[in-house]
C-alpha cells in the first residue's frame, strides 16, 4: 500500500546523481531545486510561498526533493497530499548521505532548506542556503532570468 502512495503521491525516489539529470531534462527554463524536510520547520514555512511563486512564475521550472528519511515517507506523504504542490515532489532514495550530497552538488554542505537555481543552460547559478523569502528567491531569479 505505502509503495502505491509513493506512486500516486511523490514524482517517484531521486539520488543525489539523479538530481542534476532532473535539471537537465528542463534544459532553456530556469529551475529552481528545493532540497527540503518534513522535519525541517523552516523548510515547512518556505514550502507556501514556493508553491505560490510556482503558480505565478509559469516561465520557471520548480522541482522538490525531500531528504527525508526512507522510514519517515509515511510523513512526507502525508505532507505532499495535505499541500498538494504545483512541481513534482521527489523523495531521496535510501543511501549514504555523502554520496547524495556530493551527487547533487559538490558545493551543497547538505543543510536544509536549500534552493539551487540553474539557468537556461542547464547550469547552476546560485544556491541558498538556509531560510530564505519569498523576495531573497525572486531576487535570485531576476539575477539569473534575462
Amino acid at each position: 500500500m505505502i509503495s502505491l502512495l509513493l506512486l500516486t503521491l511523490l514524482a517517484g525516489e531521486v539520488d543525489g546523481p539523479g538530481v542534476p539529470q532532473l535539471v537537465l531534462a528542463h534544459k532553456g527554463s530556469v529551475v529552481v531545486v528545493s532540497l527540503w524536510a518534513t522535519w525541517c520547520d523552516p523548510c515547512v514555512k518556505e514550502f507556501p510561498w514556493l508553491m505560490d511563486l510556482a503558480r505565478d512564475r509559469k516561465d520557471v521550472t520548480f522541482l522538490s526533493v525531500s531528504i527525508d528519511d526512507p522510514d519517515a515517507r509515511v510523513a512526507l506523504e502525508t505532507f505532499v497530499k495535505d499541500h498538494k504542490p504545483p512541481f513534482p515532489v521527489y523523495a531521496r532514495k535510501p543511501g549514504k548521505d555523502e554520496e547524495f550530497i556530493d551527487g547533487v552538488d559538490k558545493a551543497w554542505k547538505g543543510s536544509v532548506p536549500t534552493l539551487l537555481i540553474y539557468g537556461k543552460d542547464g547550469k547552476r547559478a546560485l544556491i541558498l542556503e538556509g531560510e530564505h523569502t519569498r523576495a531573497d528567491l525572486e531576487k535570485a531569479l531576476a539575477s539569473v532570468s534575462p
